[in-house]
């Protein structure tokens, strides 16, 4: 019977390593989406001669508004990160899993959580038996929003999924311990399938918050919420600009 059930959970495993093998493919073999970069389109377009009238008549308009208004455009700009960034950003989100896991499962962690299952836990890896929901649905979600966190921090794809790895494994060694052991499927799960739907909220979301439709932005804010914080870098904002012989842009944009 034991070995039955052994067996059982071994294919079950196979199976599941396949569907991340397969996901993985499709991950990092997915052309890079083409955004429109708006300095680009503003170089391939002819300057636009103006007249002092129309000149005039244009500042006299933006002393009424006060100034010109200024836009956003969302994007990700990939960079370089130093070891002393990689531990910031690890130790932020480590010290976000101790607030967020009391808070978002309050009766497990006050039943089951006790510093000596931590102690009794610490070090022990098993096939957790949590129910579809929870492996297949919540640990995806907040596996695609660690990914989004290390995109908005400038990251590249293939790094924000090992940095999603690295506080994935912590939070399963050392903070869910606390109620239970470390879950072997959470350990991929979490930052494999999380990063895979991250892809997918990041190529949606730049689509909807540069579509100018407030309702669209609104909902791209929900979906991917790292972009409202100051710790976004990929927020550039656009100033219109306007001289005697051409009209341009003014991009800004810090990290």
């Amino acid at each position: 019977m034991l070995r039955k059930h052994t067996l059982s959970t071994f294919n079950i495993f196979v199976n599941e390593m396949k569907l991340i093998y397969f996901l993985l493919l499709t991950l990092f073999t997915v052309a890079p989406q083409a955004v429109t970069n708006p300095l680009e389109d503003l170089k391939a377009k002819p300057s636009k001669e103006m007249s002092l009238e129309d000149i005039k008549a244009q500042e006299e308009e933006k002393e009424k508004k006060k100034g010109p208004k200024s836009k956003f455009y969302y994007t990700y700009i990939d960079r370089e990160h130093t070891f002393e960034e990689d531990l910031n950003n690890i130790a932020s989100i480590y010290a976000v899993t101790w607030v967020i896991y009391p808070l978002t499962q309050p009766e497990t962690f006050a039943k089951k959580g006790s510093i000596q299952n931590y102690k009794s836990n610490f070090g022990k890896l098993v096939f957790d038996k949590d129910e579809p929901f929870w492996n297949w649905f919540v640990h995806p979600i907040s596996g695609s929003q660690l990914y989004l966190f290390y995109r908005a921090r400038g990251y590249a794809r293939a790094d924000s999924l090992f940095m999603s790895f690295i506080s994935s494994s912590l939070f399963e060694f050392t903070v869910e311990i606390y109620t239970e052991p470390a879950s072997i499927q959470d350990l991929y799960q979490t930052p494999v399938l999380g990063s895979v739907l991250g892809l997918g909220i990041e190529k949606l979301s730049l689509y909807l918050l540069n579509s100018g439709n407030l309702v669209a932005k609104t909902i791209g804010h929900a979906i991917n919420p790292s972009t409202l914080f100051w710790f976004y870098e990929g927020k550039i904002r656009i100033i219109p600009e306007i001289s005697y012989n051409r009209a341009g842009l003014r991009l800004y944009y810090e990290f």
